[in-house]
């Protein structure tokens, strides 16, 4: 097949007439994304909005776009792009404590999805109540009572299970990849005795700063209630279904006819059941713990180091167990895309404002419920919109009520982290025009849109990204770190943080030996007045 360079001459003779070399030329699919069908009873509105000619592409502009056609013709040391991973192969172990009905479980998956899509590290949560049934099926609330010996035997065989396929998956090193690895083991380890077992079976596969337990702690009977009845109960907690959950298709018979409130007091007296033997974290201060007290009011730590068990401290204490309603909406159509053109900033067309006032009147009836007296149930509903035009008109409409309490409904919050994809050079051109300019461009984005980077000027600001998690680290060592960096790097490293050598003495350092140097001539001249003074004296005695 023909190289990138010979397609883009291909292009040029085919710019100028030559029919021959157009099938050379890389031409896009029909799959590219566009939007949907413009209505017809609209086509009068949208007259206006039709595209005049572009001007040329300035300079700087034309070389990126011409930069990013051709591929360059030796590379023999090619980079491969990864997606980072933060860990550098270093495993984890976490721990959940706690108490019934706190939401470990719920936390547990929060946080192996976290890690494993921001992050991008292999977790397994493992389930001591899943290994249980397994054993024993189902049991009543008197298998949990510490006095029974026989429960308590099938209850250690089934930690040892879960603790054998936690050091299992450990271990594993995918396909001979040194990357890290967490496993969060889901359990009560409400014992010292079972937080001593823990330890004892992680011997040998991990360094005790790696084995973080995290007790989970709710003080509020009816929060705990409500976390049973949302969570226990209606989405799957196997011990505890209802009958309503039969008439959904789930057949278990052995809570059939059971209601929720007899669900919610049994279940209650499995946790009363637990608190017998319940001994918080804390007496052993060389655990590394994190204690998250009433959906992270208070959150205790202790001998938590490194990057990712910090990251991972902040996160716990942005979560919680409360149900809440998450909406997503699109912006309205803006004035680009009906011009189909890609990025910019354009404000909205008129459907898009027809669709602004419509979503406004949607989120007035059904998320902020005006039929509910505020001073009963005030709606501290939250708004969050990127930065770019075209979001902030689609909001503009919602009210914003001031609450008795302060707090202003649906206030906007500006996140530029929600802004759509920078396009570069391509930015304000349609597809038509990145396909005719820059054709290999346009088919790497319809191969692989997930990892497709438009072609900028300048890539400074990701280098600014990628530092802010390094200098955490760096930040948090107490030796000193020698790092090798690039020159771009070094250059947007923090002045107010660190001194920057580039060859050369420093302006201070030489300031300083100035300053040095006149000090010392002015004690050697004192000295030789006195000397001088001395020989003086002598002379006239």
């Amino acid at each position: 097949p023909p190289s990138r360079p010979q397609l883009v001459q291909r292009k040029i003779m085919a710019d100028q007439g030559d029919t021959e070399a157009k099938g050379a030329v890389a031409e896009g699919s029909d799959a590219m994304p566009r939007p949907p069908p413009v209505n017809t009873s609209l086509q009068a509105q949208r007259s206006s909005h039709q595209e005049s000619p572009r001007s040329p592409l300035p300079a700087h502009v034309k070389q990126a776009v011409d930069v990013a056609k051709v591929q360059p013709l030796s590379n023999p040391y090619p980079q491969n792009f990864e997606r980072p991973v933060y860990t550098n192969g270093d495993r984890f172990f976490l721990c959940l404590v706690g108490l019934p009905g706190r939401g470990k479980t719920f936390i547990s998956y929060r946080v192996s999805h976290w890690l494993e899509y921001f992050h991008d590290i292999p977790t397994k949560v493992i389930n001591l109540g899943n290994a249980r049934r397994k054993l024993v099926g189902k049991q009543s609330n008197s298998f949990f009572d510490h006095t029974n010996e026989s429960a308590k035997k099938m209850l250690d065989k089934a930690r040892m299970i879960c603790l054998d396929d936690i050091k299992k998956f450990l271990l594993e090193d995918e396909e001979g990849k040194h990357v890290g690895r967490v496993a969060i083991y889901d359990a009560a380890n409400i014992t010292v005795e079972n937080r001593k077992q823990v330890v004892e079976a992680m011997k040998g596969v991990l360094p005790m700063a790696h084995i973080i337990f995290v007790e989970v702690i709710q003080t509020d009977i009816e929060k705990i209630k409500s976390h049973i009845r949302n969570v226990k109960i209606h989405v799957g907690m196997p011990d505890f279904k209802t009958a309503s959950d039969k008439d959904k298709g789930e057949e278990n018979p052995a809570r059939e006819g059971v209601s929720e409130e007899h669900a919610v007091q049994e279940y209650m007296q499995r946790i009363e059941q637990y608190k017998k033997t319940y001994v918080p974290l804390g007496g052993d201060k060389n655990l590394s713990f994190i204690k998250i007290i009433d959906d992270g009011r208070q959150v205790t730590v202790n001998r938590i180091k490194g990057f990712l068990p910090g990251r991972i401290v902040n996160y716990l204490t942005s979560i919680h167990t409360q149900p809440r309603p998450i909406y997503l909406s699109r912006h309205g159509e803006s004035q680009y895309n009906v011009l189909r053109k890609v990025g910019g900033n354009s404000p909205l067309s008129p459907l898009g404002e027809k669709y602004a006032v419509a979503l406004a009147e949607w989120v007035k009836i059904n998320v902020l419920d005006p039929k509910e007296p505020l001073s009963k149930k005030p709606q501290h509903a939250r708004l969050y919109t990127s930065s770019l035009r075209r979001t902030i008109d689609t909001v503009r409409h919602f009210d914003h009520t001031i609450q008795k309490d302060g707090w202003v409904t649906m206030r906007r919050r500006e996140w530029r982290a929600l802004d759509e994809i920078f396009a570069g050079v391509f930015d304000g051109m349609t597809y038509d025009q990145i396909k005719q300019k820059a054709p290999m461009q346009f088919q790497a984005r319809l191969k692989n849109k997930l990892e497709y980077r438009y072609p900028v000027d300048s890539q400074s600001i990701n280098i600014i990204t990628h530092l802010s998690s390094f200098i955490t680290v760096i930040q948090q060592s107490l030796s000193s770190t020698s790092v090798k960096i690039m020159r771009s790097v070094h250059h947007h490293l923090p002045h107010h943080h660190c001194h920057h050598y580039h060859g050369h003495a420093s302006p201070n350092i030489i300031i300083t030996i100035i300053v040095i140097i006149i000090i010392i001539i002015i004690i050697i001249i004192i000295i030789i007045i006195i000397i001088i003074s001395i020989i003086i004296i002598i002379i006239i005695i």
